[in-house]
C-alpha cells in the first residue's frame, strides 16, 4: 500500500488514488524508461533501479544506496528522503518500498561526502580549484557529459565531484577504455635536462592521478601511491626508446595496489597525459570502447 504523503506526480493525480499497477505505469515507469542514472550515467533498468518516494527521481539502487549512507537528500533536487521504490518489474507491474535505517552520524547529513569535515573540505576545494581555472582561448568543445553542471538546476560542487568519482570507478568495473588521441608523441619524448617541461607535465597529471586512485581504491588520501605513479610515469618518459619495449614489467610496483586494474589505469593515464585538454574538458568529451 502506498503512503498518502506521496501526494503528486507528473500526471497531477494524488498518488493515494492510484493502485499499485497504475502507480507503476503512471509514476515509476516514466521515471525509469529511457533515463540514465544521474550519478553513474548508466542507462536505468527496472530491476536495478530505485525511485525516491518523495521526488520520484530515479537512480541505480547501488549508486543511491552509497549516497544515502552519506546524505539523505536527493542529488538532483535536494529533497529529503528516507525510502525508495525498488525491485521493480515493469512487466508484472510490481515493486517494493524499502525504508532506510537511520544514519548513525548526523554530521554525514551535513557533509554529504567523505568520512570527516576535513575530507569534505579537501574535495570541495580541489573541485573549486579545477573549475575556477581561467579558460584558454580555444575552439569551443562539444560537451557530452555535464554531470549536472549545465542543467536547469544548480548542482552543488560536492555532488558533481562525487558523480565524477562514481563515473571513474564505473570505467574500471565495466572494463571499458578511453580512445587515445595522440599519446605516442608524449610517451617517447626525452625529458633529460628539461626540468621545466617535467614539472609542467606533473602539475597537470597529478590531480587526475589523485582522483583516479580515489575512484579505484575508495581511499580519499592515496598520496603515497600518487607519488609512485608519477615516479613511474617520469621514468617511462625519460627512458631511452630502445628500452620502451623491454619485456620486464615496469608496472610491477603498482600491481600490489591496483591488481587487475593496473594496465587499464595506465592506459587511462597515457590517454589523458597525451591529450591537450584540461581535466574538466577531457572528462566531458573523452570517448570509450570495450577492451579487446
Amino acid at each position: 500500500m502506498l503512503e498518502g504523503k506521496i501526494m503528486k506526480h507528473s500526471t497531477g493525480e494524488p498518488a493515494r488514488k492510484l493502485n499499485g499497477e497504475n502507480f507503476v505505469v503512471k509514476v515509476i515507469s516514466p521515471a525509469i524508461c529511457g533515463q540514465t542514472c544521474p550519478i553513474c550515467l548508466r542507462e536505468l533498468e527496472d530491476r536495478t533501479a530505485a525511485v525516491l518516494t518523495t521526488c520520484i527521481h530515479a537512480y541505480c539502487v547501488g549508486c543511491i544506496r552509497k549516497w544515502s549512507n552519506l546524505k539523505r537528500t536527493c542529488p538532483l533536487c535536494n529533497a529529503q528522503f528516507d525510502s525508495w521504490f525498488c525491485k521493480i518489474n515493469l512487466s508484472s507491474r510490481s515493486f517494493r518500498k524499502e525504508r532506510l535505517p537511520n544514519l548513525n552520524c548526523a554530521d554525514n547529513l551535513k557533509i554529504g561526502i567523505g568520512s570527516s569535515r576535513t575530507d569534505a573540505r579537501r574535495i570541495l576545494q580541489s573541485t573549486r580549484n579545477e573549475l575556477s581555472r581561467d579558460r584558454r582561448s580555444e575552439r569551443p568543445l562539444t560537451w557530452r557529459r555535464s554531470f549536472g553542471r549545465r542543467g536547469p538546476e544548480s548542482v552543488p560542487t560536492d555532488v558533481i565531484a562525487w558523480r565524477k568519482l562514481q563515473w571513474r570507478a564505473s570505467i574500471y568495473d565495466r572494463r571499458i577504455q578511453a580512445v587515445p588521441s595522440s599519446v605516442r608523441s608524449c610517451l617517447v619524448m626525452n625529458l633529460t635536462g628539461s626540468h621545466g617541461v617535467k614539472e609542467a607535465i606533473l602539475e597537470r597529471i597529478k590531480p587526475w592521478i589523485q582522483r583516479e586512485l580515489e575512484a579505484i581504491l575508495g581511499d580519499p588520501d592515496p598520496t603515497i601511491i600518487v607519488h609512485l605513479v608519477t615516479s613511474l610515469f617520469v621514468a617511462r618518459l625519460e627512458a631511452p626508446s630502445s628500452q620502451l619495449n623491454a619485456e620486464n614489467d615496469f608496472l610491477s610496483p603498482l600491481r600490489p595496489f591496483l591488481y587487475e586494474k593496473t594496465d587499464l589505469f595506465w592506459h587511462e593515464l597515457r590517454c589523458f597525459a597525451g591529450s591537450s585538454l584540461r581535466m574538466e574538458e577531457y572528462d566531458s568529451v573523452v570517448e570509450y570502447r570495450t577492451m579487446d
